[in-house]
């Protein structure tokens, strides 16, 4: 078991489980549709590839997870134990299993048989304006692209919506309480509002995911929750909880009575485009086509998401810790120092080239068009190198001394003389993963790591390859390898399911050992372990914590914590 810190224990008594486990994360594709149950025991969600997910609100489990053939547009519930998705004229029922003691429900009131009061309020609504009779007197007031109007249970005001403006306005006179537009961009817009069951407040939610709660009667206002996300769907679950799905496929539960969040999945990560051990010290660096994430071992942090200046679209690490080279499609190549938090800008590509493999060592980068061409940038100039494969290289390796460079595509490896003096060479390497320039002992060969998890070393003079040894990882993927201090490199390596991890291979001998083990769901890292007994949790509020294998903990206000020990 893990023994837990203190502060771990939430601070609501009204859920049954202390610390709630939280193994799933949120929808893969964007939320289509989000219901909360009768009595908001459950509540449902579903998402534009066809997935309905149905959890129980009051442990956070998922009771179901269901795909059907359709996008389901819109959730319904039949009772307590039914769910009917409905979406392009089609519609398929889930039944759940019966409660052993279920609550009962009230019957629904039918609004046309509720016998009003002489002389109450009455309101009307159409497409581009709404009115309020009371008595005699017949109250106007226009609001352009109206999309819904209701007036509160006790008859005191009326909230009306369009896309850009919610105006409340009193039931009793031609007087406007409260008009609000929506957040002042014109890329944000209102999608629906709640009223209170006594009306004490309104809720209304933006497309931007913020959520607001306006009181019509003291006419005041305040922002509950700042989006950071575009809102695709949400709910109201009577007065006590909202649901509110977004565009990146997560969903935010926020409890109303105590203004707080309880439960948001975490966001659903894009998958990295690569990821780098990091040279000379251990840990490694991981990229996505929008941020760059990096764990440090000297101080066992994990560093969240830092945003690149543009879409990732090649990389390659650098030749000290925490360095890697990105180009963007901005057309420029940064080199970010990640310990540092500092990005700088090398070069600017030409407007009618696109990368697609860069390699570096020092400050030379050495860049391949997806026109074939290749080119050596090295103090703020570019020199064509006599080269030409429009295939694109698995990856580019540049020596010490940045005098030759190796690429890798399919299974063949080139070797180039910078300095241009010797003609290139190519060799056959079958099975051929990753490749690096040797160093000291093995600098006249280029160490191989093949797919079937072996080492090679293949001597350049005579063109001849001698096996080294074999990583010790059973059925495990081979992703990057990044040159380290002497004649050593780290390799990164898919282990198995939501595992990946970092070896430390002499280049020698072949021999590795495992240095560190990197925890993910989905294509997100959790946490990193140096040891079988430590794991180091990234700090990040929003995320779940690994525990072991796919356990995970979802703990609101959680900024760090001393490494958990694992028994």
């Amino acid at each position: 078991m893990v023994d837990l810190p203190h502060r771990f224990v939430p601070t609501s008594s009204r859920f049954v489980s202390p610390v709630r486990i939280v193994p799933q994360c949120g929808h893969e594709h964007s939320i289509t549709a989000v219901s909360f149950s009768p009595l908001s025991r459950y509540f449902a969600s579903a998402d534009s590839d066809g997935h309905v997910k149905i959890w129980v609100l009051e442990t956070l489990d998922i009771l179901g997870s269901y795909l059907i053939d359709f996008v389901c547009t819109d959730l319904v519930w039949d009772d307590l134990n039914a769910l009917i998705c409905k979406g392009n004229n089609a519609e398929r029922r889930i039944d759940l299993p019966e409660d052993e003691t279920p609550a009962s429900l009230q019957p629904a009131i039918d609004p046309s048989r509720v016998i009003r009061l002489i002389g109450s309020p009455e309101a009307s609504f159409s497409s581009d304006s709404f009115s309020v009779l009371y008595n005699d007197n017949t109250f106007t007031h226009d609001l352009p692209g109206l999309i819904d109007g209701q007036m509160d249970v006790c008859e005191r005001y009326v909230v009306a919506i369009s896309p850009q403006t919610l105006l409340v306005v009193s039931a009793f006179e031609d007087d406007e309480l409260m008009h609000i537009d929506c957040c002042g961009f014109p890329d944000v817009h209102w999608m629906k509002f709640h009223i209170s069951e006594r009306g004490d407040f309104v809720m209304a939610i933006a497309s931007d995911g913020s959520l607001y709660k306006l009181d019509p009667i003291k006419q005041t206002q305040s922002c509950m929750l700042k989006g950071s996300t575009r809102a695709t769907a949400c709910n109201f679950g009577d007065d006590d909880f909202i649901i509110i799905g977004s565009e990146s496929g997560n969903l935010t539960i926020y409890d109303v009575r105590n203004e707080r969040i309880l439960l948001r999945t975490p966001r659903c990560p894009r998958p990295f485009i690569a990821v780098y051990p990091s040279p000379e010290k251990l840990g490694f660096v991981a990229l996505r086509p929008e941020s760059v994430t990096a764990f440090f071992g000297y101080s066992q942090e994990i560093l969240s998401a830092s945003p690149l200046p543009g879409a990732c679209i090649a990389s390659c690490p650098g030749s000290v810790f925490s360095e890697v080279f990105v180009a963007c499609d901005d057309r420029a190549i940064y080199r970010l120092k990640l310990d540092e938090n500092i990005i700088t800008k090398i070069c600017t590509t030409p407007k009618d080239e696109t990368v697609d493999c860069i390699g570096a060592a020092g400050n030379l980068i050495l860049i391949h068009y997806a026109s074939g061409r290749l080119a050596l940038h090295n103090t703020a100039k570019f020199v064509d190198i006599d080269f030409n494969s429009t295939q694109t290289p698995s990856c580019i390796s540049v020596s010490e001394t940045s005098k030759l460079a190796a690429l890798l595509i399919g299974d063949q490896i080139t070797l180039i003389d910078l300095s241009g003096k010797s003609p290139s060479r190519q060799f056959t390497s079958k099975g051929a993963a990753q490749i690096i320039l040797g160093k000291e002992k093995t600098a006249n060969a280029i160490i191989v790591f093949k797919r079937d998890l072996t080492i090679h070393a293949l001597d350049l003079e005579t063109g001849t390859t001698t096996e080294l040894n074999t990583i010790d990882a059973p059925n495990a993927r081979i992703l990057s390898v990044a040159p380290a201090a002497k004649a050593f490199a780290f390799l990164l390596a898919e282990i198995e399911h939501n595992q990946i991890a970092v070896y430390k291979v002499g280049l020698n001998t072949g021999k590795s050992s495992l240095a560190l083990r990197i925890y993910t769901q989905g294509m997100q890292i959790w946490a990193a372990s140096t040891s079988e007994q430590t794991v180091n949790f990234r700090n990040d509020a929003t995320c779940l914590r690994i525990i072991s294998g796919l356990k995970a903990y979802s703990v609101e206000d959680w900024a760090r914590s001393e490494p958990l020990a694992i028994f």
